[in-house]
This record gives C-alpha cells, structure tokens and sequence, in this order.
C-alpha cells in the first residue's frame, strides 16, 4: 500500500486502519505458524518443522515491512514523530483538544449573537438582570420581612 503524496490532509483514516489490520494479519499468521512448528516437534516432524521454520522466517519478513509501513502512515498522519502509536495518539490528542476549543468559541459567540438578535426583535433592554432584583424600601416598610423569604410570623 504506497502512502498518500502529499501531507496529514491526503491521508484518510482508512490507510492507517489498512495498515493496522495488514500488521495484525501478519501477526496472527506468524502466531499460528509458531503454533504448527511446536507441534510438529512434538510429533518430531522433521518436514513439517523444515516448513514452519521457512514460513516463520518469511512472516517475519513480511512483518517487518508491515510495521514500517505502519510506522510510515503514522509519521504522516502526525507529521513527525517516530511512528508510534503513542505519537498518533499524543498528536491527534493535541488537535482535538484545539478543535473543541475553537467550537467552544464558536459556539459562544453564535449564543451572543443570537441573545442579541432575539433583543433586537423583542425590543428587550440591552442588558437582562441576571438576578432577582434588590427589594424596594417602600416595599420593606410597609411590611416586606426584612429582606426574607417567606413571612414566619404565622
């Protein structure tokens, strides 16, 4: 699989998966051919350990150019680094916490907006108390409690 020309933007989540899923394949057939080459030296199948141990050297071949492709599709998808999923993670971290942050800005400046515009057409003040407001003295006096909330005298 040739990577993308090009930078991070050409490649597609779907180069790193293919490249992820060829390592593994390549792992898991590694993994099972062990398997066969431990029983057939039970067994003491000469024949059958000739071609495990020529199987496990060519899968391990192919393991190697699975992981430098691996390696590769990381390294363009970070940018940099050295190709480890550590560094996708810690890079593709870094641009996500940036990408919430901007739609957080983004989004408060629409609600403002939007709280604007909604005056606008209502005809509402400028500014909207955002408590309750001071009780009056008039109201005090002629019996409000004082400032509470319900009356307790009965």
């Amino acid at each position: 699989m040739p990577l993308p020309a090009g930078s991070a933007a050409a490649l597609s989540p779907g180069h790193l998966l293919r490249a992820l899923r060829d390592e593994h394949a390549v792992l898991e057939d590694l993994v099972a051919t062990l398997e066969r080459q431990r029983g057939a030296v039970s067994r003491d199948d000469i024949e059958a350990v000739n071609d495990s141990v020529f199987a496990a050297h060519r899968l391990l071949g192919a393991y190697r150019e699975a992981r430098s492709q691996r390696r590769s599709v990381v390294i363009v998808a970070c940018g940099g680094g050295d190709g480890r999923l550590e560094d996708l993670e810690n890079a593709w971290g870094e641009r996500l916490v940036a990408a919430v942050d901007q739609n957080r800005r983004l989004l408060q400046a629409a609600m403002s907006s939007g709280d604007a515009f909604f005056r606008i057409l209502t005809g509402a003040q400028a500014t909207v108390p955002q408590s309750y407001p001071a009780p009056s003295r008039a109201a005090m006096a002629a019996g409000g409690g004082g400032g509470r909330l319900m009356d307790l005298r009965g």
